[in-house]
């Protein structure tokens, strides 16, 4: 500070820097009639001391003027902007108690489509179409196959069996690359690896290299790309999952519709061999599809902060490179949503019975037809007709599936009673009329469970462990796509009679609807338990808020009323 010239009185004027005006400002801070705060404590002392009125000792609530009283004597007591923040606090947890036991994959915020959401659809509809194409036209290979290298038909279904084995286990670990880059760059990746290997089966000399170059490299390919187009319709559609979900996998019925009429005619001119490799080039229309799968930002976990980024602590880049492949192994291999998410472990349990039902009449029922005396050129109907059944009940599943009136577990569990009437009628029936009836039941199983599994899926955990879930589905799902077809031709080797095999897997089918019942049950008990909670909690909430909101008028009215008795005395 300066001295300056002295006043009129004498005294000595000081002038501040501004620096330390604002310094000093801070600490001793003025009311708007330009008081300090102890010189509008003392003020308050003398107006807050107790008043007789009619009789009546009446204390007023202290309130001062432009400041918050942090110096009372009850440390707990908050002042009216604190209790505004505390009814802030209030009503987000009653809004987010009322959000208890909805649809964990329903939005509260559901934007409308853009025209590119439209268009990423149709790409994953033609993705589904390739996949579809490849999954049922293989048995059409089977009597070819097995008339070349001279082959059992348990041998011929390793082939499959092992490109399902390698897909679903090798799929856990396109985890984090879809999480991280999205599902373009792996979709497109892995169409390339599977259309190469597809091509390299044209040239095995023998059933030991199609089990490398169908089975692993192919196989490798499709674990990379295979769950792309799921999981993008599930991140860019919000609203009508379930009609969406089955618009896009009636791709996959119509790839099993076209599929085996495709190959059979392939067959009658170029032989296995030239099929393989027309097959590859058509198969390698799923690149463009896969480029049009672009992730919303908000599902890259580059873009999000709740999960950590990896470093090097230590600053050695030698020993991080040696650590992170095991952080990663350890991340991938968390099967611990299974122990969390208790219906979602019941509901993997229902699918595995179901890839055994399903694997095993798909590709030996061309097979079997052969068997009992049908011509090959009349016997592949019997996939096509599969193909075609669950095209058209797929359109009907995604409509119906997604009213609100009609349960998705009862309608799975219906799918998977309808695969034991399938193969009862094909056992009392051992004619191509009766295979071909068999054939259209078993198409209408798959549209009833394949159109809403993801859904049911996502109204268990969600869609943020979407991605998770069905990489760890899909590990699980390999040892059991690798035992149903060879299976299924052992007992045929065996026996010399698919009517044993078929009628276990009859059975599978009818104890898996039942399982798929008490998933029904069990959920909707969890439903009812968890409304009434949140109906508690939305009391409660309720309450909190009226309380809340009481306190924070209480010192508003209370000092308007001393006022004003005061005033009149």
């Amino acid at each position: 500070m300066k001295l300056t010239s002295p006043g009129d009185d004498g005294s000595v004027v000081l002038e501040r820097p501004s620096a330390i005006d604002s310094e000093m400002s801070e600490q001793f801070p003025r009311d708007p009639d330009g008081k300090t705060r102890s010189e509008v404590e003392a003020t308050e002392g003398e107006r807050n001391c107790p008043v007789t009125i009619n009789g009546v000792s009446v204390t007023p609530i202290p309130e001062i003027n432009g400041f918050k009283n942090r110096t009372s004597e009850n440390p707990e007591k908050k002042t009216e902007p604190e209790v505004q923040g505390v009814a802030d606090d209030v009503t987000e947890a009653a809004a987010a108690a009322e959000t208890v036991g909805k649809d964990p994959g329903k939005r509260t915020t559901e934007a409308k489509e853009s025209a590119f959401d439209w268009i990423v659809l149709a790409s994953a509809f033609g993705s589904n179409v390739s996949f579809g194409m490849d999954f049922y036209s293989f048995s059409v290979f089977y009597p070819c196959l097995m008339e070349y290298f001279e082959a059992t038909a348990a041998q011929v279904g390793w082939c499959l069996s092992i490109e399902a084995l390698v897909t679903s286990i090798l799929s856990v670990f396109s985890i984090h690359p879809i999480e991280r880059y999205g599902c373009r760059l792996p979709g497109v990746f892995g169409s390339l690896i599977f259309c190469f290997g597809i091509a390299l089966t044209s040239l095995a000399p023998s059933i030991n290299v199609i089990y490398f170059t169908y089975g692993i490299i192919a196989g490798f390919g499709a674990s990379i790309c295979g769950l792309t187009s799921s999981i993008i319709i599930q991140q860019r559609f919000h609203r009508n999952r379930a009609l969406i979900s089955g618009v896009s996998v009636v791709g996959f019925s119509v790839g099993g519709m076209i599929g085996p009429g495709v190959v059979n005619a392939l067959l009658t001119r170029y032989s296995w061999r030239g099929s393989f490799l027309i097959l590859s080039a058509i198969y390698a229309h799923r690149i463009p599809f896969a480029m049009l799968f672009v992730t919303p930002p908000r599902y890259l976990t580059t873009n999000r902060t709740d999960r950590p980024k990896e470093r090097d602590p230590s600053g050695r880049g030698v020993t991080y490179l040696i650590v992170l492949p095991f952080r990663y192994l350890r991340r991938t291999f968390d099967f611990s949503i299974l122990a969390k998410k208790k219906l979602f472990s019941l509901f993997t349990v229902v699918l595995c019975v179901q890839i055994i039902v399903y694997t095993g009449y798909v590709q030996h029922c061309v097979n079997r037809a052969v068997h009992i005396g049908i011509v090959l050129e009349q016997a592949f109907w019997a996939s096509t007709l599969v193909g075609i059944s669950n095209c058209l009940s797929r359109i009907v599943v995604s409509v119906v599936g997604n009213l609100a009136c009609v349960n998705r577990s009862l309608l799975f569990a219906f799918g998977l009673f309808m695969s034991f009437v399938s193969v009862l009628v094909l056992l009392l029936s051992q004619n191509f009329v009766g295979t071909m009836t068999s054939a259209v039941i078993f198409g209408i199983m798959f549209g009833c469970t394949g159109t809403i599994q993801t859904v049911i899926i996502v109204d268990l955990v969600g869609v943020d462990l979407l991605t998770r879930c069905l990489a760890i589905q899909a590990f699980i799902f390999g040892f059991f796509r690798l035992t149903a077809s060879p299976f299924v031709g052992w007992i045929f080797d065996v026996r010399q009679d698919y009517n044993v095999a078929f009628g276990l897997l009859g059975c599978l089918g009818l104890i898996d609807c039942l399982i798929m019942i008490a998933v029904f049950v069990l959920q909707r008990r969890e439903k009812r338990s968890t409304n009434e909670l949140s109906l508690d909690e939305k009391t409660d909430g309720k309450k909190l808020r009226h309380s809340q909101k009481r306190t924070r008028q209480l010192p508003v009215v209370a000092v308007s009323a001393s006022n004003h008795e005061l005033s009149h005395t």
